[in-house]
């Protein structure tokens, strides 16, 4: 059985003191190097918490590969095949027991697989043709196709997006303290008004935010303003329109607040003689003066949501959840791209959500055929 570690503290790509980077280890106990240096190319791309997805699948892959004494250059379709069917049956695997699931974990390893044959580890594990033993079409920007990665229709489920009242809602409850306030507020309108994922929100970087000047004249022109984004889901440089309203209050927030937590960690490490190294990121944690997590801000949105349950502000139905934020933003695009009769809605959508497929679409526009959804 293969076993997952994650570190307290190391150094990892020039980066120090990372915490939670992801290794995985073999039955004896041994680093499995292979994963080890595909966790490093995969981190080039992405975060900590996405590459600590990825390392939870080859866990679970290597482990059955253990259970049948075989190597992963053995695998081919039909075993994939075969291994998916398990995951979506075994006895025991709880809620992630879904054709959903079964696929992100075939993703991974397809993917995986495609990179130690790219890296030279094999010549016929996974590639285009007949002589692969995993058999996959390259997309046009270098994505990876394979028949087992697409998810059952019967497994589709649809979500109810939190309307844009709830989310105004539980910013009332969020913390108390001013520039925490601030912060919270900003931080879920950047889900909301720009679609940002979780960990995109949390990594965007000063540099990021277009001048002051470009956006109050994007704001007298009544025109959305372009950000760039680098740490995105999949590792793929991007860019959202976002409104300049929500730059300019960004601007506020650092030129006030933030400023003031780099001074308070200035005057701590000053006072342990040692140098503190203003960070980049925008969104800065006072209790430690690094970036906040999106652990941190979720379980931030989820403590306002209940207390906004249990003031009666909001009921139990009326869920607003990190992530929701997005399928907030999605929802209203299918609205907008509806009433302006827009060609081809699912693929403008596809575009401003960054979504690599329509197919991947499927669940976020609940509120897309409902009048009062705002």
């Amino acid at each position: 059985m293969a076993y997952l570690r994650t570190t307290s503290k190391a150094q990892v790509g020039g980066l120090e003191r990372i915490k939670g980077f992801p290794l995985i280890l073999t039955e004896d106990y041994r680093v499995n190097w292979l994963a080890l240096h595909f966790i490093f190319y995969l981190f080039k791309r992405s975060s900590v918490s996405s590459v600590k997805t990825y390392a939870v699948h080859l866990t679970d892959f290597y482990s059955q590969l253990e259970v049948g004494n075989l190597d992963v250059f053995d695998v081919d379709d039909d075993w994939l095949s075969a291994y998916k069917k398990y995951l979506v049956h075994r006895d025991g695997s709880g809620p992630e027991n879904t054709q959903n699931y079964a696929s992100q974990v075939i993703r991974t390893v397809v993917i995986y697989c495609a990179w130690l044959t790219k890296q030279g580890f094999s010549d016929t594990l996974c590639g285009e043709g007949c002589n692969y033993r995993v058999k996959i079409n390259e997309g046009r920007k270098g994505g990876v196709k394979h028949f087992l990665i697409k998810n059952e229709n019967s497994d589709v489920r649809s979500i109810s997006a939190p309307w844009s009242q709830w989310i105004e809602t539980i910013k009332i409850y969020g913390p108390k303290r001013e520039d925490l306030a601030r912060r919270f507020e900003l931080m879920i309108d950047w889900g909301r008004l720009a679609g940002l994922r979780a960990h995109e929100i949390c990594h965007l970087k000063i540099w990021q935010l277009p001048d002051k000047k470009s956006a109050f004249k994007s704001l007298e022109n009544k025109r959305k303003i372009k950000i760039k984004l680098f740490v995105t889901k999949g590792g793929e440089d991007g860019s959202v329109y976002v409104p300049p309203l929500l730059v300019t209050k960004t601007w506020e927030y650092v030129d006030i607040y933030r400023r003031d937590v780099i001074r308070r960690h200035k005057k701590i490490k000053k006072s342990k003689r040692e140098a503190y190294l203003e960070p980049e990121y925008i969104f800065l944690s006072n209790a430690t003066g690094k970036h906040v997590t999106p652990k941190g801000l979720s379980n931030a949105v989820r403590k306002a949501f209940l207390a906004a349950v249990e003031n009666e502000k909001l009921t139990a139905d009326e869920r607003v959840w990190l992530h929701g934020l997005r399928h907030n933003f999605i929802s209203l695009g299918f609205k907008v791209a509806d009433e302006l009769k827009v060609r081809n809605p699912e693929n403008y959508v596809r575009q401003s959500s960054r979504h690599k497929s329509v197919d991947s679409l499927t669940g976020y526009s609940s509120g897309r055929h409902d009048e009062g959804f705002s």
